[in-house]
């Protein structure tokens, strides 16, 4: 066939994955939101003295304003990654590992719809890192 390449796979998984990518990405906007909205006293929940009152202990305050800043971090760059896997999805070039360009078993991107790179790849990256505990699938 001459024209659009074809996707590495199915047209069923690809809406699968699709669907899934779309409802993460709106969940987790709405995780987000919930967070950076105005809830206490016009304070973002993740301010630096969100969680500060006139008698609170100043310690746990800072301890609970670092976890919301560290959790709204999280929830960015996961919303990020969900954003680059519609992006591969829609370009065709999903389920291709970023760093070698073999297919990635279709499991492993059911498991994981954000995976980049096959299990190889990635098991170098986390001994290249130090880092991980090995691929989940």
């Amino acid at each position: 066939m001459i024209g659009i390449p074809m996707p590495p796979i199915s047209s069923e998984l690809h809406d699968q994955i699709g669907t899934r990518l779309r409802k993460d990405r709106e969940d987790m906007l709405a995780t987000i939101h919930a967070r950076t909205d105005g809830d206490t006293d016009d304070r973002p929940a993740i301010s630096p003295m969100a969680h500060m009152g006139s008698n609170d202990d100043a310690p746990a305050g800072e301890m609970l304003s670092h976890n919301e800043e560290h959790l709204a971090e999280h929830e960015t760059n996961l919303l990020h990654e969900i954003d680059a896997a519609l992006g591969r999805l829609e370009a065709g070039g999903y389920g291709i590992c970023a760093r070698c360009g073999v297919e990635i078993p279709e499991a492993r991107l059911v498991a994981t719809p954000t995976v980049q790179t096959c299990i190889g790849c990635q098991e170098e990256i986390e001994q290249e890192q130090h880092t991980g505990r090995g691929p989940s699938m």
